[in-house]
């Protein structure tokens, strides 16, 4: 394995290229049978319509798919600031369509009541924007549930996450790019109990990550304390 390039290394897997148009992501560590699961949620939501990778295999830790060709979100938000709102619309777009995928008798983890599949990890470093479009990956979190869930998970990791690599021009931007990128994400969201009911319990998700660096879970702990119901 040491002969393939690396071309990118996520918090928990890292991704080689194969040629050919393919790479090869491989996870540091994953349960058992947990990125057949991936691969067969991400050929579900492919099938439907959904702008996700071509998965061709998927064994232990390794799944090989297709190269996509382009930057992250993250990537053009960091290069252009001034689009924040726009890329926050766009990805609540993204994860509304992936909302509406039917699941058709597909077998995933069942996270709550709800008949969507949620991806459980939507942010701008999870989404490539590439000649055909923008796509969708890292499904690894992949579960069907409420939708309302999934939104509130999105927006706690942007509000709380420390991205990595943010140029220093731009540092003291952050928070007011954090904010337009955030409140754009969730405008058509009424910030009810419907919704603020699960923000407790995504932040316990996000607290029991073990990718989530110690400052960004100071963050998390106050932002349940702000937006959760009293307890």
């Amino acid at each position: 394995m040491g002969e393939l390039p690396l071309i990118g290394r996520g918090r928990a897997a890292d991704v080689y290229d194969l040629g050919g148009g393919r790479v090869l992501r491989r996870y540091r560590t994953a349960a058992a049978g947990s990125v057949e699961i991936e691969a067969r949620a991400m050929a579900h939501l492919r099938a439907h319509g959904a702008p996700v990778p071509e998965v061709f295999s998927a064994d232990g830790t390794d799944m090989v798919m297709e190269r996509l060709d382009g930057p992250s979100m993250l990537d053009v938000l960091k290069s252009k600031p001034w689009r924040a709102a726009a890329i926050g619309r766009q990805l609540a777009e993204l994860q509304a369509q992936v909302h509406r995928v039917p699941i058709d008798g597909l077998e995933l983890r069942r996270h709550s009541d709800g008949e969507s599949i949620l991806h459980f990890d939507l942010h701008p470093d999870n989404v490539m924007l590439t000649s055909r479009g923008p796509v969708v990956i890292d499904w690894s979190n992949v579960a069907i549930g409420d939708p309302l869930a999934d939104v509130m998970y999105s927006w706690m990791v942007m509000v709380t996450s420390s991205p990595d690599g943010v140029p220093i021009l731009l540092r003291p931007l952050l928070q007011r790019v954090r904010n337009a990128l955030t409140d754009a994400f969730v405008e058509r969201i009424p910030l009810d109990d419907a919704a603020r009911r699960w923000i407790t319990e995504v932040c316990e998700l996000r607290l029991a990550d073990k990718n989530a660096y110690d400052r960004e879970k100071a963050r998390v702990r106050a932002f349940a304390a702000a937006h959760g119901l009293p307890g």
